[in-house]
């Protein structure tokens, strides 16, 4: 619940702040073709375009692209590329690279304040609490956004102040400082109403609620959190709902109103996809029932909190791996960074050295000139012998005591090689523990992730003659496959998530929830009916609305319903394909159903619901569902991709075969065609035999 408020807010504050007016009203391909084809006149005019198209691009990886070319282009003309490095940090927030993000828009917020900028900076400053809160580092959330706040009162910013302050507000009373919330939610409350923004008003009453019930005045509390939610659902909104819901139930439960203490909890329940609300409003429904002596719904709502409990640790736990990921990459950087600056104090000290010893030098054949002037007086025999005399004397003294300083300054410089390298290997070790600490958590996470996904002897009970090859890229994986037996009907999925390692990993375990909840407890059992619950949960969870700042995570999945007694079976397909290979007409025929060209997530086409398609099997058909790993993977002589086309030669030429051969067949081949090229993407390919 820490991450609601904030990261909404920072979505609404971006949209208003950062979207400047396209050129002359050109579309954004049209803009981007000339700045890539070097069709403008001069690095000025490039940048000042650049600026007006970076905000535009919705692709992360693209946006960072240009905005390296804006900042390549501000270094030539000389001036501070602050509003870049912004975009570029926003859009590493966005892919889940925090460090980056970080990186970048502390440089952007130096930039601001070098050309004094300071409502820029100030909303730069909020942007870093947000990552910090993402990070779960709550001393720095909150420096950050008490910074952006103090900046944006004396620029008397009225539009930005509010919404900074609303993310400080609900930050104080996450960490129970409820009568400075109160202060604080009850100004940014004046404000909004003066905005006249009715959405975060309702949504600031709500959270004024929820402090009055922590300080149990109840009645206070009562009514704010009443008022909330009625407005708020005639607003159709859910992302705030269900808190202000549990809240309220609970609070009924207190003055011993049960029935509407058990209505809101139950709604709360049933409009939240958020394992923490799940998990309040379960528990709290368990006790109210267990409380009435109704220990049959008691049990029932207390297993439902057991499995959200459950997904909310399991959540925590990808999380917490993100975060020491990121701690290990920031202490890596700063490591470096020590490194270099003290090989640059060590060079200043031996150049200053040296010019001391010239200056000595220099002094010291001064006098000894003037002496030898003086002398030359005397007489002009003696003088002459004395002064060679004297001259190869003070030069082999010289040249001892030279040879006594080098000597002197070469141990100095021993020594301090030698601490040097002693600091090196410390901070060595050191990091090499941290690798090992890290590598542990994601092994962890691994043994985790394994656990989700069905057993091989609960696969070979639902189906005689199955065979699941999975190659994770990463120790956890983006890629995953599910099997569950309902009714008559043997579901099967492969799915492909957005990204590998830690954030697919991430991903893949949601989506086995939301499977877990629509077949398995809702019993939807119709292909692509399955695909359209899953799009909406996911779509509603990551907050997806089709803004460029906005996530773009979603997963590609072909889902089959099979009923093996009539070997009918439904098909969909979310950019997924299905291969079946038919042979009872002497020759193999492998017939490609094609999927719906769009992810289980937000698309443009997102309101337009998936194909069912249905098949008659025959016995013998061999079915195939896989992640596009296998097909993507580069190798053989030219380090080209394997391609869908001898994919399907490969299975044609070994469908017959046993579906285990038929896997190592799959494995041996992939082998030999990667050699030495490093595995890119997760793999996964399901055979099934009828």
């Amino acid at each position: 619940m820490v991450h609601r408020i904030v990261s909404a807010l920072l979505i609404a504050l971006l949209i208003v702040v950062c979207s400047p007016d396209l050129v002359n009203g050109q579309p954004v391909d049209s803009l981007l073709y000339v700045i890539d084809n070097d069709l403008v006149q001069n690095d000025a005019e490039e940048y000042d375009l650049l600026c007006q198209v970076i905000p535009e691009i919705d692709e992360p990886e693209t946006r960072i692209r240009y905005c390296d070319r804006a900042i390549e282009l501000a270094q030539k003309l000389e001036i501070l590329p602050a509003q870049p490095y912004e975009w570029k940090g926003n859009a590493y927030a966005n892919v889940g690279k925090y460090a980056l993000a970080l990186e970048y828009l502390i440089e952007a917020a130096g930039y601001y304040e070098q050309n004094e900028d300071y409502r820029s900076l100030g909303r730069t400053y909020n942007s870093v609490g947000i990552i910090y809160n993402l990070q779960g580092n709550r001393e720095n959330e909150k420096r950050y956004l008490q910074m952006a706040s103090k900046i944006l009162e004396q620029e008397k910013d009225s539009f930005s102040l509010p919404y900074v302050l609303h993310n400080l507000g609900y930050f104080n009373y996450t960490m129970g400082q409820y009568d400075t919330a109160l202060v604080v939610l009850s100004q940014t409350l004046d404000q909004f109403k003066e905005l006249d923004d009715p959405y975060n008003y309702y949504v600031c009453l709500g959270n004024l609620g929820l402090v009055h019930s922590r300080l149990s005045e109840l009645d206070q509390a009562e009514a704010y959190l009443r008022t909330a939610i009625d407005t708020l659902a005639r607003l159709d909104d859910n992302y705030a709902l269900p808190e202000f819901m549990i809240e309220y139930a609970d609070i009924q439960w207190q003055k011993g109103e049960t029935k509407q203490a058990k209505d809101y909890a139950s709604r709360a329940l049933n409009i939240t996809d958020s394992p923490n609300y799940e998990r309040d409003a379960s528990s709290l429904l368990a006790r109210i029932y267990a409380n009435s002596g109704r220990y049959d719904s008691a049990y029932y709502f207390q297993s439902i909190f057991i499995t959200a409990n459950d997904s909310v640790k399991n959540i925590e736990s990808v999380q917490e791996m993100a975060n020491l990921q990121t701690k290990y990459e920031v202490g890596r950087k700063q490591a470096e960074v020590e490194v270099l600056e003290k090989k640059k104090q060590n060079q200043r000290i031996a150049i200053i050295g040296l010019a001391i010893i010239l200056m000595l030098a220099i002094g010291l054949v001064s006098l000894y000139y003037t002496y030898l002037k003086r002398s030359r007086k005397l007489t002009e025999a003696l003088e002459e012998r004395r002064v060679l005399l004297e001259k190869h004397s003070a030069e082999l003294k010289e040249k001892n005591e030279r040879i006594l300083r080098t000597n002197e300054q070469l141990k100095q410089l021993n020594d301090e090689i030698n601490a040097q390298k002693e600091e090196i290997e410390s901070q060595r070790d050191y990091l090499f523990t941290q690798k090992e600490e890290i590598t542990e958590s994601i092994n962890y996470a691994q043994r985790i992730q394994s656990a989700m996904l069905p057993p091989e002897s609960y696969v070979n009970e639902l189906l005689d003659k199955v065979f699941i090859l999975f190659k994770p890229r990463d120790i956890v994986s983006g890629d995953f496959y599910w099997f569950k037996q309902v009714n008559k009907y043997t579901i099967i999925a492969a799915a492909d998530c957005t990204g590998h390692g830690v954030p697919g990993a991430f991903m893949s375990m949601l989506g086995m929830s939301y499977l877990n909840e629509i077949v398995q407890r809702r019993e939807i059992t119709q292909a692509n009916q399955v695909l359209n619950e899953m799009r909406s949960q996911i779509i509603h969870s990551l907050r997806q609305h089709g803004r460029p700042e906005e996530t773009k995570d979603g997963i590609d999945m072909a889902i089959c319903v099979l009923d093996q007694k009539t070997r009918m079976m439904q098909y969909g397909g979310a950019n997924n394909p299905l291969y079946i290979i038919r042979g009872t007409t002497g020759k193999p025929e492998l017939i490609e159903i094609k999927p719906d060209r769009m992810p289980v997530g937000y698309y443009q086409g997102r309101f337009k619901t998936f194909t069912n398609n249905d098949i008659q099997l025959e016995h013998g058909d061999v079915f195939y569902l896989f992640s596009d790993g296998y097909v993507d993977q580069k190798g053989g002589k030219d380090e080209k991709k394997f391609l869908s086309k001898n994919f399907k030669n490969l299975l044609i030429k070994i469908h017959q075969e046993p579906m285990l051969e038929q896997k190592r067949i799959l494995e041996k081949t992939l082998t030999k065609w990667m050699g030495d090229q490093p595995q890119i993407d997760d793999i996964l390919v399901i055979g099934v035999r009828i």
